[in-house]
């Protein structure tokens, strides 16, 4: 087999690439999408080229009009989605955003092709908003920032720490 073959025969898996940008409170920046239901976190899928870090601050500039001062990433969650009814699976990673102060938030303006209205959503309230998969991603960003060690998911759910490491 050469190595061109080899290459073409990898598995392909997609990657979005998000910001976790909470408020002063610790609420959570959510965003309702106008081509699905549902509300997602500011991002996007990770184009040809393009680094999850990339994707993440693009779509932070394309759907909210905010170029955050974000010097260096800091990955909260990645969570890996197996391919299932018709959707492809693959990588979704959340970077830490911020905090978006009174000012920031004022400042947002969404595309109205793409968005129709954003909203500040506390922890607590993530399951009326989002699905499982992102809700428990929501919490895991959240513990993430409080301990400084990035959460790894797979399908949504959050590892139990009982395998062979820990």
């Amino acid at each position: 087999m050469s190595v061109e073959d080899y290459f073409r025969g990898l598995a392909r898996h997609p990657s979005a690439a998000a910001l976790f940008i909470t408020d002063e409170a610790d609420r959570v920046l959510l965003v309702r999408p106008t081509y699905k239901e549902g509300w997602e976190f500011p991002g996007g899928t990770v184009e040809d080229g393009e680094t999850p870090w990339e994707a993440a601050t693009r779509e932070a500039v394309e759907e909210l009009g905010l170029t955050l001062p974000l010097p260096v990433p800091v990955l909260l969650c990645a969570d890996w989605m197996r391919p299932h009814a018709g959707r492809p699976g693959g990588f979704r990673v959340l970077f830490d955003g911020g905090v978006l102060d009174e000012r920031g938030r004022a400042a947002i303006r969404l595309p109205p092709e793409e968005l129709s209205e954003w909203r500040m959503v506390d922890a607590a309230d993530a399951d009326a908003f989002l699905p499982p998969a992102r809700a428990h991603r929501l919490r895991a960003c959240l513990s993430a920032r409080r301990t400084g060690r990035t959460a790894y998911l797979q399908d949504g759910v959050p590892l139990t720490g009982n395998g062979p490491y820990g």
